[in-house]
C-alpha cells in the first residue's frame, strides 16, 4: 500500500490530466467535511464496466447486487428513470439516452484523506498506479474556445410559474402534499471541456460529493452537496436537503439570512415532509424500532448557498441486500416530494423531457479487502442525489434544477429559487443567470 506525498488539488490535477487517455473516475468530498465526508476516491483503468438499459426492473437489481457485493470497489451512476421501473410507472418519455444504471469496478484505488492530508493506493497493482500518477504531469494551460451557449431549456419563465400554479393546484386537490418539479437546460459547449468544467466547480463550488464519471457514450460531472444514503456496519443513514437561501458573502446580509431560512414555516415544512417520507422508506429495511431522526433542520453552509439538512438512522434487517434499500428509497424522496408514487406520476405528466441522471444517483461501494487503517477507508457504500449535475455528450451538456413546491409556495420565489441552484453550473460553464433568457 504505497503512501504518495502529494497534496489535493495536485492530485485531482494529475487524475484529469491521466482523464484525457484513460478512464478515470473520481470521487471527491474536496475538504468540505459534511456529515463525515473526508475522501477523495478514485479509480484509474476500470477492469469492468457495464451499462444497463434493462427495462427489467428485476434484472438490473440483479446485476447492481452482483457488482456492489463482489470483491472489487464500485463506482456508479443510477438514473431517475431506474426508479420510475421500480415503482412501476411507466413514463410519456419514450426516448432515453441515460442507462439505467452506470458500474465501474476497479482493482485498485487512489484514497486521499483531507482529515490527514495523506494519499494511498490500494490494491494489487498499488506500486504501478502510484508510479503513473507521478509520471504524469499537468499542463499549464489548454487551448481557448468560443464561450458556450444555452440552447434551450423545458420551460420558458411564463410556463415555470403556469407549472408551480399547476401542482398548487394538484395540492389543493389532495393529490400531493410536496412536488419537486425541475427546469432542464442544454448548453453548446464548442470546446470546453468536462475536465475543465469539474475543475472549475471544485475550486468555486466544493461539495461534498463531487464527481467526475466518464462512461461510455458520456461524462458525469457533479457538485452535489446532498448525501442519499450511507451503509456502514449493517447501518443506513440518509440526509435530504430541504431549503435553500443564497449566501452572499456580507457578514450582516448572510446572518440575516440564515435567521430568516431557520425560521422559514415553508422552507421547514418542506424538509419535515421529507424526513417522514424518508422515516418510512427506511422503515421497509430496517429493524424495528431502529429508525431515528437525529438532526432536523440544521443549517449547513456552502460557498454560494445555505442550505437546511436533516439525518434519518436506523439499523438494516440482517436480510437485506443493496437491491432491496434501492427498491425502498429510490429515487430520494428529496427531489420527488410526497406522497412519492403519486407525486412522481404528476412530475413524468408536467415535465417535458426525462430527468435521466439529474435527480438520480451517484455512489461507491468498499469492499472489505479495501479497509485499512493508514487511510481510515471503511468497507461500505457512500450514495449522493445526483442535483447541481450535468451529463455531457459529445459538444452538449445537460444538467436541471429545481425545487420543492408546498401549499404556501410563491410561483416568482420558485422560479428564482430554480435560477439559484443553476448559478454555480452555468459559471462554470462561463455563463451567468443573465444568459438563461
Amino acid at each position: 500500500m504505497p503512501e504518495i506525498t502529494i497534496a489535493a488539488d495536485e492530485l485531482i490535477g494529475r487524475l484529469l490530466e491521466l482523464s484525457r487517455s484513460r478512464r478515470v473516475c473520481i470521487l471527491d468530498s474536496c475538504g468540505v467535511g459534511h456529515l463525515g465526508s473526508k475522501f477523495l476516491i478514485a479509480g484509474i483503468d476500470p477492469v469492468e464496466t457495464v451499462e444497463i438499459t434493462e427495462l427489467d426492473p428485476k434484472e438490473s437489481l440483479r446485476i447492481l447486487d452482483r457488482a456492489i457485493g463482489g470483491e472489487l470497489p464500485c463506482i456508479f451512476t443510477l438514473s431517475y428513470e431506474l426508479g420510475l421501473l421500480l415503482n412501476g410507472i411507466s413514463s410519456r418519455h419514450s426516448e432515453q439516452k441515460e442507462p439505467h444504471a452506470f458500474l465501474a469496478r476497479f482493482e485498485n484505488l487512489i484514497v486521499y484523506n483531507y482529515a490527514t492530508d495523506q494519499a494511498f493506493v490500494l490494491g494489487s497493482r498499488a506500486t504501478e498506479v502510484a508510479d503513473l500518477l507521478l509520471e504524469t504531469s499537468i499542463p499549464s494551460a489548454r487551448e481557448s474556445h468560443s464561450k458556450p451557449r444555452i440552447l434551450s431549456t423545458s420551460f420558458s419563465k411564463p410556463e415555470y410559474l403556469d407549472v408551480v400554479r399547476e401542482i398548487l393546484e394538484e395540492i389543493r386537490s389532495g393529490n400531493t402534499y410536496q412536488t419537486n418539479i425541475v427546469q432542464n437546460f442544454e448548453v453548446e459547449l464548442d470546446g470546453l471541456d468536462a475536465q475543465t468544467i469539474f475543475a472549475r466547480l471544485r475550486r468555486d463550488h466544493p461539495a461534498a460529493f463531487a464527481a467526475f464519471i466518464p462512461r461510455d457514450g458520456s461524462t458525469v460531472v457533479s457538485a452535489s452537496p446532498e448525501r442519499f444514503f450511507r451503509i456502514n456496519e449493517g447501518s443506513i443513514e440518509a440526509s435530504p436537503i430541504k431549503g435553500t437561501a443564497a449566501r452572499v458573502g456580507d457578514e450582516e446580509i448572510d446572518r440575516q439570512t440564515r435567521e430568516r431560512l431557520l425560521n422559514s414555516r415553508k422552507d421547514r415544512a418542506e424538509n419535515t415532509m421529507i424526513v417522514d417520507l424518508l422515516r418510512n422508506d427506511l422503515g421497509r429495511i430496517c429493524e424495528f424500532g431502529t429508525v431515528r431522526v437525529t438532526k432536523l433542520c440544521e443549517l449547513e453552509e456552502h460557498p454560494t448557498l445555505f442550505h437546511l439538512v436533516s439525518t434519518i438512522n436506523g439499523v438494516l434487517k440482517p436480510e437485506i441486500a443493496f437491491s432491496d434499500v434501492v427498491r425502498a428509497l429510490f429515487p430520494c424522496g428529496s427531489i420527488t416530494g410526497a406522497p412519492k408514487i403519486s407525486t412522481m406520476r404528476i412530475i413524468d405528466r408536467i415535465e417535458k423531457v426525462p430527468r435521466g441522471l439529474s435527480m438520480g444517483a451517484i455512489g461507491y461501494s468498499v469492499p472489505r479487502a479495501f479497509e485499512t487503517e493508514a487511510s481510515e477507508l471503511t468497507p461500505g457504500i457512500d450514495t449522493s442525489v445526483a442535483i447541481r449535475t450535468m451529463t455531457i455528450r459529445g459538444k452538449l451538456a445537460s444538467f436541471a434544477t429545481g425545487g420543492g413546491i408546498v401549499s404556501d409556495s410563491e410561483p416568482d420565489l420558485e422560479y428564482r429559487e430554480m435560477l439559484l441552484k443553476a448559478k454555480a453550473l452555468l459559471a462554470a460553464l462561463e455563463l451567468n443567470l443573465g444568459d438563461v433568457f
